[in-house]
Formats: C-alpha cells, sequence, structure tokens
C-alpha cells in the first residue's frame, strides 16, 4: 500500500512539473508572436494607415500603452508598441506612424 502512494505521489509531481513547462513554453511562444508582429508591421508602416484599432491590434499584436486626448476635431489616440513604434489614431482609424532606428551602442540608457 506504502509503494502505491509514493509511485501515485511521483507520478503527480512529474504531471505537475511537465504541465508548468507546457504553461510556461505556451506563454513565451504568445509573447513571440506578437514580437513578429511588431517586426512586420514597422517593415511596413505604409499598410497601416486607415486601418482600425481592431485591424491595428490583429496585425501587430497587442501594445504596451495608450494615450488619448480630447481635441476640439475628437479624440487623438497614440498607441505605444515601444519607444521607437507609436501608432496614432484618429477618428477611429490609423492617422499616422512614427518610427526611429533602434542603434545599440552598447551603453546604458542616457550615457
Amino acid at each position: 500500500m506504502g509503494l502505491l502512494r509514493e509511485s501515485t505521489r511521483a507520478w503527480l509531481v512529474a504531471t505537475t512539473i511537465l504541465a508548468a513547462f507546457g504553461t510556461g513554453a505556451g506563454a513565451q511562444t504568445l509573447a513571440t508572436d506578437d514580437q513578429v508582429k511588431v517586426l512586420h508591421c514597422r517593415q511596413d508602416t505604409i499598410a497601416l494607415i486607415w486601418l482600425t484599432r481592431e485591424q491595428l491590434r490583429e496585425r501587430c499584436g497587442m501594445w504596451s500603452k495608450t494615450y488619448t486626448v480630447k481635441t476640439a476635431d475628437g479624440e487623438i489616440e497614440r498607441i505605444v508598441y515601444s519607444r521607437y513604434f507609436v501608432v496614432t489614431v484618429q477618428k477611429g482609424k490609423v492617422s499616422s506612424v512614427r518610427q526611429r532606428k533602434h542603434i545599440f551602442t552598447g551603453f546604458g540608457k542616457d550615457r
């Protein structure tokens, strides 16, 4: 009876470990897919003009931040993917894309 209980416990521990690694790999794959989508969007920014927010999310993945400003002409929303890639949405459509080149110098930020 003790041997059966120990083998069941070992099986349960092994299953839990495998499930944890499977979940982590799935989350890592999801983040990688979003990163790949953003890279494709950065290569073809002209194709983003006139897309809706939903179409933008489908094509480029989830963004990190949004800023909304209300003006007399309506709302202007800045969708931030990174500090190097920002999309502006006016009247529900993408109106402009700001992109800066990221140059790695090997130094820390603001040095």
